[in-house]
């Protein structure tokens, strides 16, 4: 089968980009002969014409593309399901009626990461044309538990990542427990959680466990995180890096003991949600705390922490009982090694996108 791959330009997201490499990979790994088709770079002045209402700018320069060659597409969502999108579908399935056409929707419900005017002006475009799709898209590929959007079926999957050899060597010699957090930092990362909880643990004066809060990225929300730390008197514990090179992460990951997702995703509206921050995690050896449902829920992992789905400090005891109790009998590097060896078990982009592949080997042989 001939496919071609869309998407927005996202060279300033080099994690999603990697995650679309890898997805092609998968299709070619399968005997997919796929094309790549990457809209030219958005500037603010079709980011401003996009506001304008009824206006859509979403999808362009693919009036050239000959649909008769493709026996499918994979559209990857941009930040608006709009007119544009609809136009694009439909002329896909007018040229080449047979074409089999997948959306790939990487959050959802997303409308409520969005504020204000912003906000007003996604929501009055999609509903008018998100209920258009059903009619031309055949599958819609998630990472939620939604079985349907848009009245159209989907193809649940799980987020994934590269699992490259790892070697686990930490040389720590005292009991305190090191907190890592890696975002580009938005409100529903929830962490003023964390910050909210340490001060609660370091108020009380007894005797106890040191814990510390890494925190690597930037974003709308670092300058008020950097307010509670300096109010809080916080500095010797919580330590705000802002962005870093992939190149630099290798060394925090080492130093750090647990992983810390999306504290706050019921703020915009997610109650389950495949991290794929989630699986970077699991790839450096480290325990994770997350607070929304994921697919490590139905597992029972013992080395896979839920807090509550609300807006409540973090119970800092409760997370250093947890810990302990995961080394009473097993060194660091043991449980490093276990929670590696589990998800290069299950979220290798070949396991997780396999649902993809199968729908279409299965329409292939119809």
């Amino acid at each position: 089968m001939n496919g071609i791959y869309l998407s927005q330009d996202l060279t300033h997201a080099y994690g999603i980009l990697e995650k679309i490499n890898k997805q092609i990979n998968e299709f070619e790994k399968n005997d997919f002969h796929m094309t790549r088709h990457i809209n030219g770079k958005r500037n603010i002045v079709h980011l401003l014409r996009n506001l304008v209402p009824f206006f859509s700018e979403q999808y362009f320069n693919t009036k050239n593309i000959n649909w008769e060659n493709f026996d499918f597409v994979y559209i990857r969502k941009g930040a608006v399901l709009d007119k544009s999108v609809v136009k694009l579908v439909r002329r896909a399935k007018v040229l080449n009626p047979s074409i089999i056409i997948i959306l790939e929707v990487p959050t959802y419900p997303y409308l409520n990461e969005f504020n204000g005017l912003v906000k007003l002006d996604i929501m009055m475009k999609e509903r008018i044309w998100t209920r258009e799709l059903s009619k031309y898209v055949d599958r819609i590929v998630t990472y939620s538990d939604d079985r349907e959007i848009f009245g159209i079926e989907c193809i649940n999957i799980s987020n994934a990542y590269e699992f490259t050899t790892m070697k686990f060597d930490s040389k720590k010699v005292d009991q305190s427990i090191n907190l890592l957090g890696v975002a580009t930092l938005c409100f529903y990362h929830g962490y003023d959680r964390l910050i909210e909880g340490l001060k609660n643990y370091y108020d009380d004066d007894k005797k106890k466990t040191e814990v510390s809060f890494t925190l690597i990225g930037d974003g709308p929300v670092l300058k008020k995180y950097q307010k509670m730390v300096t109010d809080y008197q916080l500095d010797h514990v919580i330590h705000l890096k802002g962005r870093k090179k992939l190149s630099e992460l290798a060394d925090y990951y080492q130093a750090s003991d647990i992983g810390v997702d999306s504290l706050a995703r019921h703020r915009s509206g997610v109650s389950y949600n495949s991290s794929l921050k989630g699986k970077e995690y699991l790839a450096k050896g480290l325990p994770i705390i997350s607070g929304v449902a994921t697919d490590l829920d139905e597992r029972k992992l013992p080395f896979y922490y839920r807090v509550p789905s609300d807006d409540t400090p973090i119970e800092i005891s409760d997370i250093v009982h947890w810990y302990e109790q995961l080394l009473n009998d097993k060194s660091k590097n043991q449980l490093s090694q276990e929670i590696y060896l589990y998800g290069e078990n299950n979220f290798t982009f070949d396991k997780t996108f396999c649902p993809v592949i199968e729908y279409l080997k299965g329409v292939r042989h119809e």
